[in-house]
């Protein structure tokens, strides 16, 4: 009977031990199951999260090539307004320069317009003065020439007069 309850004892304690690695077991496996689960539940989150991803690339990716076609349209469009204001620009100094030499040309006109006019109303001084000496030339010789013929007519009659006292005596010369 000792050797029995010895044995017992020590089935009992192993009994007691391979209870207690079943524990240990159970409680491993339990771990290991959420684990698992875990696992599982990170590796679907996971897998959205890569399908979230890849949409997000793909959409990215869209626009990234939606914004280089535009930012090409907009370096065109660009260059196209830089062509016309360097077009505008050479027009401009173009335009500048015709009208500084337009304003040239009419400062010289303005200049020979104003030579001009000084030149008439000189001419125009000349001409009065010219009118004025004709007329007192013209009244001089009136009188000049009214005195000659007044002095002729004088001298005629003297002559006539002469002629007639001629004319008596030659005709008493003749009787």
């Amino acid at each position: 009977l000792p050797q029995y309850r010895e044995q017992y004892g020590i089935s009992e304690r192993r009994a007691n031990a391979l209870h207690g690695e079943l524990e240990e077991s159970r409680t491993l496996l339990e771990q290991s199951d959420r684990g698992r689960r875990q696992a599982e539940t990170e590796l679907a989150e996971a897998h959205e999260s890569i399908n979230n991803l890849t949409s997000q690339n793909g959409n990215l990716t869209v626009t990234k090539r939606k914004l280089e076609s535009e930012m090409q349209t907009l370096q065109a469009d660009l260059d196209e307004m830089l062509n016309e204001a360097k077009n505008s620009e050479e027009k401009a100094k173009k335009a500048m320069v015709d009208a500084a030499r337009l304003a040239d040309e009419l400062r010289a006109e303005q200049e020979h317009a104003q030579t001009q006019e000084k030149m008439r109303k000189a001419l125009e001084v000349t001409v009065k003065e010219l009118q004025v000496r004709l007329e007192e030339n013209e009244s001089n010789a009136q009188k000049t020439g009214k005195k000659a013929i007044s002095k002729l007519e004088g001298r005629i009659t003297e002559l006539e007069a002469q002629l007639d006292d001629e004319s008596r005596r030659h005709s008493d010369a003749q009787k």
